[in-house]
């Protein structure tokens, strides 16, 4: 009996693995016809599935190009995460006194789930927690506007973030550092969690960079 075809949200969960995981590089280009004969979805299914990643920054659509993996030059890395830095610390100024119980317990209980999944190695999960952790963290400072940019920043920074999921070590420290952030929160100590997350969005901008000036050179040698 054949598989059956998958369904649009099947195949975006497969996609997105892909790319999270390094499977699927910088600028390669997503081929519609090779996903519908690899999945047995549908066009319209495999459609939507690009849509959806899209919509979370993983790939970009370009006119007479297709669908890609989405890619940045290094200007516009230093570029995007300067602005994340200056949003994002902007928002842990707010959080001079210790916020509600129930936000407390919110994000531990998601930096847990998220613990968990990057230990068994779940990608789509991890990508999936933190970004709640991070949106529930940012909700929480009382500016709407200010956590609407940095959720646009964040989602624009997605191929870079994901680069280093699949460093466990890397994967460890951001466990950490979710905590370290509850911990700052839980006593409204504002500069010490702009410092954590200082670290922690950094991190991953430096793996990437690092990953693709080895790529580079690997490809010239």
């Amino acid at each position: 009996m054949s598989e059956q075809p998958k369904n649009w949200e099947d195949v975006h969960r497969e996609l997105q693995r892909e790319i999270i995981s390094g499977q699927r590089h910088p600028r390669e280009r997503l081929v519609e016809d090779e996903i519908i004969a690899r999945t047995g979805a549908t066009r319209h299914a495999v459609r939507l599935a690009f849509a959806e990643l899209e919509k979370t920054g993983l790939v970009v659509r370009e006119r007479n190009k297709g669908v890609h993996v989405r890619d940045y030059s290094i200007r516009e890395i230093e570029e995007l995460y300067e602005i994340r830095e200056c949003l994002e610390c902007q928002a842990a100024r707010h959080f001079t006194r210790p916020v509600p119980g129930e936000t407390i317990e919110a994000l531990t209980e998601i930096a847990g789930r998220h613990r968990e999944a990057s230990r068994k190695q779940q990608f789509g999960a991890v990508f999936e927690l933190n970004n709640r952790f991070h949106e529930t963290l940012y909700r929480a400072c009382g500016n709407r506007q200010l956590a609407d940019a940095i959720q646009h920043y964040t989602f624009a920074t997605h191929p870079i973030r994901t680069r280093a999921f699949t460093s466990g070590e890397i994967r460890e420290v951001a466990i950490a550092e979710h905590f370290e952030m509850i911990d700052a929160l839980a006593v409204g100590d504002a500069d010490r969690l702009w410092r954590i997350i200082e670290s922690h969005i950094r991190r991953p901008k430096d793996f990437y960079l690092k990953a693709n000036a080895i790529g580079e050179y690997a490809s010239i040698a």
